[in-house]
């Protein structure tokens, strides 16, 4: 039933899934893994450092409003989701970059790369559960008339796929074998249009419906164009067109910038939805004693 109410786009990417895991569980058995990146980066494990307490910051913030939300005299159930939502992404995203800066980074040696540079494993373990969590923070407000697990259901695709990219295009880095590794490299970033077009299917069905299209859709455009650049910038730094510190950089700095970026929206949205409710319980108030 559930695949039955899923558009083709979200049964593309349940395909694409199955054909990057397939790939994936090819290269593990029959392709060896490359070598350990033996230098240390201390530059880039000085951007790990700062950011693990840079995003304590959010993560209080986050917190703070939930208890607020939950001491409130009605709290808001949808609210209380997404702060918890938030609450893991950036739990996630903290414990990563502790292991990045602690030295449990599992760096080997980028085998797409012309040069000698590092490919953390640990980041990409890191983005294979924040980047679905993301898709759900971005997804579940433009679906205002149904529950979480029903927006769990709807976005399960794309949350696939997410996930299995991450394991795709890390694997391809870590192959020696050129082809094997260019093919889940490309496999992956197919994988990552196909969810793109899945989400604007879901979009565009969604949007002019809800409460605050305006908002969503902005926050929702901002973490799209986000995501290309960070494409952009991976494929620059496999053919080398950035440095290893200056892509470390830029997925830092993103990072934080970004998933504090759509905490802010979703904070701003809730507080507005707040408003709008306590206004239109005033006014309904007001009509039953005039009456």
């Amino acid at each position: 039933a559930m695949w039955n109410s899923w558009p083709s786009s979200a049964r593309w990417c349940v395909y694409f899934t199955v054909a990057q895991v397939l790939c994936c569980l090819l290269a593990h058995a029959f392709w060896d893994i490359g070598p350990l990146y033996k230098d240390v980066n201390e530059d880039e494990i000085a951007l790990f450092t700062v950011a693990r307490y840079v995003l304590i910051i959010p993560l209080c913030c986050i917190t703070l409003f939930m208890f607020c939300e939950m001491g409130s005299s009605r709290p808001r159930s949808r609210a209380l989701v997404i702060s918890r939502v938030c609450i893991f992404e950036f739990s996630v995203k903290i414990s990563y970059y502790t292991m990045l800066s602690e030295g449990y980074d599992f760096a080997f040696w980028n085998q797409r790369c012309v040069d000698y540079r590092p490919i953390y494993v640990t980041r990409w373990v890191g983005w294979s559960f924040a980047i679905p969590t993301l898709l759900f923070m971005n997804l579940y407000p433009i679906m205002d008339d149904e529950t979480a697990l029903a927006v769990l259901a709807r976005i399960f695709p794309q949350q696939a796929a997410s996930w299995a990219y991450c394991w795709a295009c890390c694997l391809g880095c870590l192959v020696p074998d050129p082809w094997m590794g260019w093919i889940l490299n490309t496999l992956g970033c197919v994988a990552y249009i196909v969810v793109i077009v899945d989400e604007a299917v879901l979009v565009c069905d969604r949007l002019l419906t809800t409460s605050q299209p305006f908002l969503k859709g902005y926050s929702i455009i901002v973490k799209e164009c986000i995501f290309i650049i960070y494409t952009c910038i991976y494929l620059c730094g496999l053919w080398s067109f950035a440095s290893s510190y200056a892509c470390q950089r830029f997925y830092t700095v993103t990072d934080i910038s970004l998933k504090s970026t759509m905490a802010l929206l979703l904070f701003f949205y809730w507080a507005v939805d707040g408003f709008t409710r306590r206004g239109a319980a005033s006014e309904a108030a007001s009509a039953e004693k005039a009456l």
